[in-house]
């Protein structure tokens, strides 16, 4: 009897018709699991059944290799940090801190390149369309090796001017004008990479990319062995070992993403290399308006960044080195969480249309029962909501372990940085504010996605702004007033995140609310640009 109760089909229900409140008391949940597992996913998304588990597998089969896309420049300078300490030299150290300033500096402002780029291909290839896919990524290159180029020239003729700039210290100039001047050499690589890297991004490949930055990191790794402990070159081997493995990444995309067969890759959704003629001003206008708003949204959200590592580059010698140790970590450890901020961006929108389908739904029942149609059956709990609470979940619970190993770092293993024993109580007095920080930094990210995707970017640019002077104000009150030292960087730090924790908190409370005691045609629905991303 079981197994023929087992095989009675089951009866075929409009699941969009019954509304979130009928659709409990339907047992999709036993049909669900009497199908195959090919099959189950599919009915329990129909019926709105919500399986955390499977949702967090589903984020981290994503996160796991979009991890390349964050951490590839974040690993690189992590890598000379700790090659370049080992070899003992405290001015070296401290001479990688304003090039860190400068370098994200240059990623920040032409990260347009990367999000232009993923959108307009990815745009095509939904319409079917992959020949403008290609052209968008001949012109994309073709803008990536002029930026590059004159990024290049630039700091090649005023090295010692703009290291100089950054607030940097006097006896580290030199020595961080000649770091500088190598790593120069890789600027158009550097944008040609990020460009090739975001096209394949589009095509839904994170794990060329994935191969990529791993193959490349560890080619860093032996350079800078090589360069720094074996034959004693310092910082100018250090250099040319990070410029050397962001060149071989530009033929490594170009070989394993675009010239080697893929075997999995369907037609039309593929893009191939084409050579193109220059840009006109009709693609060149586009390319800045699908990019304009993100550029502006990640350019005002890393100033803060730049204001502190610039301030700290004022302090001593031993002060500078200590930051910059601690520093390039907690810049690894942070962006480990990026791809958090990525798959809210790419789920939630999808979430949001869904509750917009079983509000619609909803109405039609209510309707059909005779009810009054601006009464709909409502669920406990919204399915974007619920993603949202698993990711803040997720980034919390990663943020505490990122936290306790940047924090516990300078304690239990400060010799992978530097053997100099008088930085060691230096970058223990920055662990209390790297844990706390990197504690919620993961949830931060978290609704920084969330922002992209309803429609909260005005939000987010006031916030902003509005942190760029409170930290401004901070360090001024704390180094110029009260006359604290390099702790006082570490502490502003911490009440950056701070201050994005509680308005990122009020503007989810405000959005739960609206929810809560919105009528059906006022429903979050995801914004254009979440759509596009």
């Amino acid at each position: 009897v079981g197994h023929v109760h087992a095989q009675r089909p089951a009866p075929r229900v409009d699941m969009a018709r019954l509304g979130p409140g009928l659709r409990q008391r339907y047992p999709v949940r036993r049909q669900a699991l009497r199908a195959p597992d090919e099959q189950r996913s599919a009915i329990e998304s129909q019926a709105g059944i919500w399986d955390t588990r499977a949702e967090v597998a589903k984020i981290l089969a994503f996160c796991v290799p979009a991890a390349s896309t964050s951490l590839a420049d974040p690993l690189m300078s992590f890598i000379d940090t700790v090659c370049v300490g080992m070899s003992g030299s405290t001015l070296s150290l401290a001479a990688l801190a304003p090039n860190v300033v400068v370098f994200n500096t240059l990623l920040w402002t032409f990260c347009f390149l990367a999000s232009a780029t993923t959108l307009e291909v990815s745009s095509h290839l939904a319409d079917g369309d992959p020949k403008a896919a290609e052209r968008i990524l001949s012109v994309a290159l073709i803008i990536a090796v002029a930026i590059g180029g004159a990024a290049t020239a630039l700091l090649l003729t005023c090295s010692t001017g703009i290291i100089a700039a950054t607030g940097a210290n006097p006896a580290v100039v030199a020595s961080a004008a000649s770091y500088l001047k190598i790593r120069a050499l890789s600027c158009p690589a550097v944008l040609v990479a990020m460009v090739l890297q975001a096209a394949l991004l589009a095509q839904r490949d994170s794990l060329t990319p994935l191969l990529v930055i791993a193959i490349t990191s560890f080619a860093n790794i032996v350079g800078d062995v090589l360069m720094i402990l074996v034959f004693k070159m310092g910082l100018v081997g250090a250099a040319a070992a990070t410029t050397a493995s962001q060149i071989l990444a530009v033929p490594l995309f170009l070989y394993l993403g675009f010239w080697r067969s893929k075997p999995g890759a369907a037609a039309g959704k593929s893009v191939r290399l084409q050579w193109a003629d220059p840009p006109t001003k009709t693609e060149l206008s586009r390319f800045w308006k699908k990019s304009a708003a993100i550029s502006v949204i990640f350019l005002s959200l890393n100033t803060s960044f730049l204001l502190l590592c610039s301030r700290a580059t004022s302090f001593s010698t031993a002060s500078a080195a200590a930051h910059q140790a601690m520093w390039s970590m907690f810049n690894l450890l942070m962006s480990a969480t990026m791809p958090l901020q990525q798959a809210t961006q790419v789920f939630l929108p999808a979430y949001l249309a869904r509750d917009a389908l079983q509000t619609k739904g909803s109405v039609a029942a209510a309707a059909e029962a005779g009810g009054p149609a601006s009464m709909p059956l409502r669920s406990s709990q919204p399915v974007a909501f619920k993603l949202l609470a698993v990711l803040i979940s997720v980034g919390l619970f990663s943020g505490a372990f990122l936290g306790l190993l940047g924090g516990s770092t300078p304690f239990l293993v400060p010799g992978i940085f530097t053997p100099d024993q008088s930085l060691w109580p230096i970058m223990r007095s920055f662990s209390l504010a790297t844990f706390l920080s990197l504690q919620l930094a993961g949830a931060v990210q978290v609704v920084d996605g969330a922002y992209l995707a309803m429609g909260g970017i005005g939000y987010l640019v006031r916030c902003s702004v509005f942190n760029i002077g409170l930290v401004a104000t901070y360090l001024w009150w704390a180094i110029t007033v009260s006359g604290q030292g390099i702790t006082a960087v570490w502490n502003g730090l911490l009440l950056l995140y701070v201050s994005r924790a509680l308005q990122s908190g009020f503007w989810m409370l405000r959005k739960r609310r609206r929810h809560a005691t919105a009528t059906p045609t006022e429903e979050l629905t995801p914004t254009p640009l979440a759509i596009a991303a």
